[in-house]
């Protein structure tokens, strides 16, 4: 169960929404000791103090870090140790006979529209609504992930050794061992404290290593002392730890909905306004508005701040200690705060970072730009290909048109045409490849019929699988997944290729037997700028570079001809989206992707070929074949990569 859905439960108690509810809490370790120790930062008349108030351990109004010691201007740290959070929600759920408890593990959760089907290491439930605060599965997109560990000991003693109103935040005064590390002091009595020490890095702080370092540190206070207990944990340093369910009916909590802060650690004020925010839109029966179901909008200059310093913290973990010395040194502790809750100013931003090491912040936004692209060529290669044929039509016209055009054919062969059969390998494990190969070819033959008895049917078929397909995978890589979502994205951007180039799409419709499309060039021009709009509009509101590189990448194929401008985007970016998607969820390694894709990658080659063989004197009849033939082979990929897609 955790801090997020005990945190959740004591909301929704508070809004009523417990009464008559029945459900189920599934814990499958019974956690009877204090684990964990949660602190954050507000001031006393803050919701979360009023809610909570009886669960703080201790509090503190002066902080000490480095040789600086501040009052936090009316604001306190608080601790709140995990037992105490625990034992109120079993209380709670005591009182609720309604709502049943379970010590089994969930391994699975599978939507069928109408229930959800939860499955655990026992058996199924099936249920209307789950809320989900396992722990994430990380696919790290830049090097390994930097992971926060720590040891803490509860100490006491002997004499008087600390000022109970006074704590000391990120004490550098250990050595480093190549990473980040650094010591809490939080005590709760003038003889009492909680002694922590974390380490920031891809190695795990070992239990002998901290012994010997907190035993160290311990001498420094010239008594002697007892330990009481002792608390270890590891918590994900990522931007990658957010996953959220396709279903609406499925809502992630606590480190899962990307509550806990990558380049921090701190958790337990995100997660307590999280369940507050699920609890109260629940009471106001907000769950039948549609943008209630929309994905979260992206973290904005915020993410971008985590985003280079996470990397800082990935390659050269030894900066730390100087870059949050000289943070905490240059500003007070209570505006350092309000920024980590992401309530700063720009202003009070750009002044914060001017006095920081800027060399090491530029070389990490410099270099990190580049290993990002690397890692994401869908984002950017359609934009640079498309310049490079704009200017080389420029200085030579037709020249880039068809060393695109060949490109894009090798590329379609080489990633293209392979990732779309290697998703239904990963769901055929169990067919013999004769069996696969025979229902792939099946698809393929009932859309062929289709489009033989009636062109029209089939081309409209094809662009509502086509829509919803690359919205899909689309939003699925920008973290936005949604049902509505991918659908009018999908429309958009097939909306901007071929109304941006009619006259081409008209003449192609003419060798189909299929109707000219009755939209003038005028009126076509207006609502691809209309889509644009929208498009850069979804961009802005959930705050995706990702998108708006997209549709900057679509602007650019509007010069383009049709062939080249869907070339590039098929290709270049949505077949490699799907490649990436593939080799993440399988664990596959490109070439053993290759090789698996052989066999079909060869049967769409002679395919292919064939198709050629039709008519070689005209491109417009050879393209009308073509699209036939990859509407034929998208619906079964289709297909697979749907069920594929539901897993992720």
């Amino acid at each position: 169960m955790g801090a997020a859905n005990s945190l959740l439960l004591l909301h929704m108690e508070k809004e009523g929404l417990l009464e008559e509810s029945a459900g189920i809490v599934f814990d499958h370790s019974f956690k009877a000791v204090n684990d964990k120790t949660y602190c954050f930062w507000a001031y006393p008349d803050d919701d979360i103090v009023k809610d909570l108030g009886a669960l703080i351990k201790h509090s503190w109004s002066r902080v000490v870090s480095g040789n600086k010691a501040e009052h936090l201007k009316g604001m306190r740290y608080y601790m709140v140790e995990s037992i105490a959070l625990y034992d109120k929600t079993r209380a709670l759920l005591e009182r609720h006979p309604n709502i049943k408890t379970s010590n089994e593990e969930v391994r699975g959760i599978e939507d069928h529209n109408v229930y959800i089907d939860l499955h655990t290491n026992e058996g199924s439930y099936q249920v209307l609504m789950v809320y989900d605060s396992r722990p994430p599965l990380i696919n790290e997109v830049i090097g390994q992930t930097v992971w926060q560990s720590f040891e803490g000991w509860k100490v006491t003693f002997e004499n008087p050794a600390f000022n109970e109103e006074t704590m000391r935040l990120m004490d550098f005064n250990i050595p480093q061992s190549g990473f980040t590390q650094f010591v809490y002091v939080l005590p709760t009595s003038n003889t009492e404290a909680l002694i922590e020490l974390t380490r920031f890095g891809n190695e795990l702080l070992s239990p002998e290593l901290a012994k010997d370092l907190l035993r160290n540190y311990l001498l420094t206070f010239n008594g002697n002392y007892s330990i009481n207990d002792i608390e270890r944990g590891v918590l994900p340093m990522s931007q990658n730890a957010e996953q959220y369910h396709r279903s609406p009916k499925v809502i992630s909590t606590g480190a899962r909905a990307g509550k806990l802060k990558a380049t921090t650690g701190y958790a337990f004020k995100n997660m307590y306004e999280h369940g507050r925010e699920i609890a109260v839109n629940e009471s106001l029966n907000k769950a039948t508005n549609p943008w209630f179901g929309l994905p979260s909008r992206g973290g904005g200059r915020f993410a971008f701040y985590d985003f280079v310093l996470l990397f800082i913290l990935k390659f050269r973990p030894h900066w730390g200690k100087s870059i949050f010395t000289r943070l905490f040194k240059s500003k007070p502790t209570a505006e350092v705060f309000t920024f980590l809750d992401e309530k700063s100013s720009v202003r009070w931003e750009i002044g914060m970072f001017a006095r920081l090491n800027k060399r090491k912040f530029i070389w990490s936004a410099v270099v990190s730009a580049f290993a990002f692209m690397l890692s994401k060529p869908q984002r950017w290669v359609p934009i640079v290909f498309s310049l490079l044929a704009l200017a080389i039509n420029h200085f030579a016209p037709g020249y880039g048109t068809n060393l695109g055009m060949g490109l894009l054919l090798f590329f379609l062969f080489l990633v293209g045409i392979p990732h779309g059969a290697l998703d239904g390998f990963s769901h055929a494990r169990n067919l013999k490849l004769p069996a696969f190969i025979a229902r792939y070819l099946g698809i393929m033959a009932l859309v062929v019929l289709l489009w033989l008895i009636s062109p029209i049917a089939g081309l409209v078929f094809f662009l509502i699988y086509s829509a919803w397909h690359f919205g899909e995978t689309d939003l699925i890589e920008w973290q936005r997944s949604n049902a509505g979502l991918s659908f009018l994205w999908g429309t958009l951007l097939l909306g901007i290729v071929l109304l941006s180039h009619i006259g081409e799409v008209n003449t192609m419709m003419s060798y189909m037997n299929v109707p000219a499309w009755p939209v003038e060039a005028s009126l076509a021009a207006s609502l691809v700028k209309m889509m644009f709009f929208f498009g850069f509009m979804c961009a802005f509101w959930f705050r995706s570079a990702a998108w708006a590189l997209s549709l900057i990448a679509l602007a650019l194929g509007t010069q383009l001809p049709l062939v080249l401008s869907f070339g590039v985007y098929f290709v270049l970016q949505h077949s490699l989206t799907g490649w990436g998607h593939l080799r993440t969820t399988e664990n596959w390694t490109h070439s053993g992707m290759f090789i698996k894709a052989l066999p079909f990658t060869a049967g769409a080659v002679i395919m292919f070929l064939v198709i050629y063989q039709f008519d070689r004197s005209s491109l417009w009849q050879w393209s009308s074949y073509f699209l036939i033939f990859l509407s034929a082979l998208s619906l079964p990929h289709i297909y697979f990569m749907s069920r594929l897609y539901k897993e992720i």
